[in-house]
């Protein structure tokens, strides 16, 4: 039984749409209207991750309101733009490379600083942890707002996605030197054993300056010279950047799109 829909046994009868596909649900990558699927979400476990750190660092008063106030404040500069959504500022091979460096700076800043600050709680040494906390908070926040920037690129414009990362690396290497400066005091209080209290204080100092240098480094030889300025050349004149191609035909294009 055809359950009254079909074709009958004698054929007289023919559904206008047969022999022909049925329209495809979703729009082709060729559409107009097709939307580039993006893998990017605002309520990832990541993002959890990071909001529920950056909150139980804000509310421990081991943060001071100055830093809170500046992961607060910036948000309103994430301010729509023209939608650039399809170019990543490094594509191909370098993305790997920047992958890379992104666990290395979780690594360093992330990771190590959190044990750091675990193990201070468990310890008791609250002058370690107020030292570390604000750095940890930032880089927290840091990540947080680059989910959201992340999660609708074709809301916000790539100079303002890649300027999440220089602003919070400038105000972190403040929060850096201000957690160096602490750990190299001869002594804090609130440690139990001696021993415990010279781990720590090994293991601060070498964190600390591990942080101010990698950040450091992050910050003036890498986002500086060389990623804000291949996001604002891809974003105004839709190629890649290189400092060796000054005077080819893509600066002239870009030159002739100022003049215009």
């Amino acid at each position: 039984m055809s359950g009254g829909v079909g074709p009958t046994a004698g054929g007289g009868i023919v559904l206008p749409s047969m022999g022909q596909p049925p329209p495809p649900l979703h729009p082709t990558p060729t559409s107009p209207t097709a939307r580039p699927h993006h893998h990017y979400y605002l309520f990832s476990i990541k993002q959890l991750n990071t909001l529920g750190a950056a909150a139980v660092l804000a509310f421990s008063t081991t943060v001071p309101l100055s830093e809170i106030a500046f992961a607060v404040l910036l948000l309103p500069y994430l301010r729509p733009g023209k939608p650039n959504p399809a170019a990543p500022v490094y594509p191909g091979p370098a993305r790997f490379l920047l992958h890379a460096h992104t666990a290395a700076g979780f690594l360093v800043g992330g990771a190590l600083p959190a044990l750091y600050i675990l193990d201070g709680l468990r310890s008791g040494d609250t002058a370690g942890v107020a030292a570390a906390s604000p750095h940890a908070f930032l880089l927290a926040a840091q990540v947080f707002t680059e989910g959201i920037t992340a999660a609708w690129p074709w809301r916000f414009s790539l100079p303002v996605r890649a300027a999440v990362p220089v602003m919070y690396s400038v105000r972190r290497m403040f929060a850096a030197g201000e957690w160096l400066s602490q750990e190299m005091e001869e002594k804090r209080g609130g440690v139990g054993a001696d021993a415990v209290e010279s781990r720590r204080l090994v293991a601060g100092k070498v964190l600390a300056a591990a942080n101010m240098a990698f950040w450091g480094a992050n910050l003036f030889a890498f986002l500086v010279p060389f990623y804000l300025p291949k996001a604002l050349h891809r974003y105004y004149c839709g190629e890649d950047y290189d400092a060796g191609d000054r005077g080819s035909s893509v600066d002239k294009g870009c030159e002739d799109k100022k003049d215009s």
